[in-house]
């Protein structure tokens, strides 16, 4: 739990400092890491299932997602980025959808190609 708890630090430090907007509109710190952060204790713990908090966020990036393909890629990228940073369960991850109900925006593997 202490590993997690570093490393979602060390991402805020790490986004706090290289990321701004991106494109003019989505900002991965601003609009995603406090999203996908919730989902960590799923995708890179052993909690059952993911939290409340974490769907509510992933149905919100899943609808800002959907308006425009520009904020999609961005999205993508950004999501592509902080997994780096862990090592994420991608048969977990792959729930996230079904058990969130919301519809993928990006590839749900290792390096997703977000073109």
């Amino acid at each position: 739990m202490a590993k997690i708890v570093l490393t979602l630090f060390a991402l805020a430090l790490i986004l706090g400092q290289t990321n701004g907007d991106v494109n003019g509109g989505v900002n991965c710190e601003r609009d995603v890491l406090h999203l996908v952060k919730p989902c960590s204790l799923f995708v890179l713990a052993q909690d059952p299932k993911p939290s409340e908090e974490c769907c509510v966020g992933l149905q919100s990036l899943a609808k800002t997602a959907a308006a425009s393909q520009s904020d999609r890629k961005v999205l993508c990228d950004c999501i592509k980025y902080l997994e780096k940073f862990g090592i994420v369960n991608y048969t977990k991850a792959k729930q996230l959808p079904q058990l969130c109900q919301f519809t993928a925006f990006m590839p749900i593997e290792p390096n997703p190609d977000c073109s």
